[in-house]
């Protein structure tokens, strides 16, 4: 348990009204060592929350490097239950992931850096349980090419009765100067790393178990402020007949990495509308928080969010809250 909030907000006594614990440590308490980038499915049939999560070491000592997916009937307690390597993926870097269940069988999405493209993209595998998620099975779900970008990457998933919602971070090249080169670009293994592209919110939508279909854009950086480089929707709530997302901000690339989150709302789960303010409505008391991701469980409602610590280092923190939806 953390003997003090890492998480500060403004306004939200909700967000208060239950402790913050730690689900996850970082696996070094140094800066650039990072356990994070959560993304979770309650199963109304065992009554779990299943936790996507991967794990991270600095730039030229392996970045992401494995990837894990946790049960937990508490919304405290977890268990590993799966796990895949950046070797198994042949990639140099694995990032956020998402899960879901349909007619009985389940969907796992999974982001990381193409090895032999070295762009983002994501893919899917399906298995009966989660425990036997076949890594080698996995379909290319969303990929640059596919959508018109430079990389795509962190799905999240709002299901609406036989329609799926798949909010991604994408890259659009209309926003490239067109001098770059895509080698250029991707020489990093990290487009996002190069100051070159910014990082918006992008849509894709399936009816039952087909692939999504590209939509296009629903939430772009600002024009200036502390969001004018990334708007990167991380999870959505509904609260009666709107949704909140909470969103990744950052300036410029100095704070790739180190994003803090903004708000928007929406009505129809295609136009967003950011909540105005001149900073974050919640961070890290030392610095970055971000991929806030929370989920409605019979028990209530957890978030659970990556935050930077006194060290550099990131942990995986989830705190209960009072909002209903």
């Amino acid at each position: 348990m953390a003997t003090q909030s890492l998480l500060v907000s403004k306004d939200f006594g909700w967000f208060n009204e239950h402790p913050e614990f730690i689900v996850r440590t970082s696996p070094a308490d140094q800066d650039g060592y990072w356990v994070g980038a959560p993304g979770v499915f309650y199963d109304n049939e065992d009554k779990a929350i299943y936790l996507y999560y991967r794990l991270r070491r600095p730039r030229g000592s392996g970045r992401g490097y494995e990837a894990r997916i946790a049960k937990s009937t508490d919304g405290i307690s977890f268990t590993d239950v799966w796990k895949v390597t950046q070797e198994e993926l042949d990639s140099p870097s694995v990032e956020r992931g998402a899960l879901t269940k349909k007619d009985g069988q389940w969907i796992f999405y999974v982001s990381y850096v193409n090895g032999r493209t070295h762009q983002w993209q994501i893919d899917q595998v399906r298995a009966d349980r989660v425990e036997d998620f076949d890594i080698r099975t996995r379909q290319t779900e969303i990929s640059p090419e596919i959508i018109g970008a430079h990389a795509v990457k962190d799905p999240v998933l709002v299901n609406v009765g036989p329609l799926s919602f798949m909010y991604v971070s994408y890259a659009p090249k209309e926003l490239v100067d067109s001098a770059d080169t895509v080698e250029g670009l991707h020489a990093s293994d990290d487009v996002f790393t190069t100051g070159r592209v910014r990082s918006h919110t992008g849509l894709a939508i399936a009816v039952g178990n087909s692939h999504h279909k590209w939509i296009g854009e629903v939430l772009g950086s600002s024009g200036t402020g502390w969001d004018s480089l990334v708007s990167r929707i991380s999870g959505l709530v509904k609260v009666e007949n709107l949704y909140l997302a909470f969103y990744d901000g950052a300036a410029d690339v100095k704070e790739n990495y180190e994003e803090r989150v903004g708000l928007a709302i929406t009505s129809d789960l295609r136009r967003f509308y950011k909540v105005p303010d001149d900073g974050p409505w919640i961070q890290s008391q030392y610095g970055s928080l971000r991929y806030v991701a929370p989920i409605q469980t019979s028990d209530g409602m957890f978030l659970y969010y990556e935050a930077r610590t006194q060290s550099g280092a990131h942990v995986l923190c989830g705190r209960k809250v009072g909002l209903m939806g």
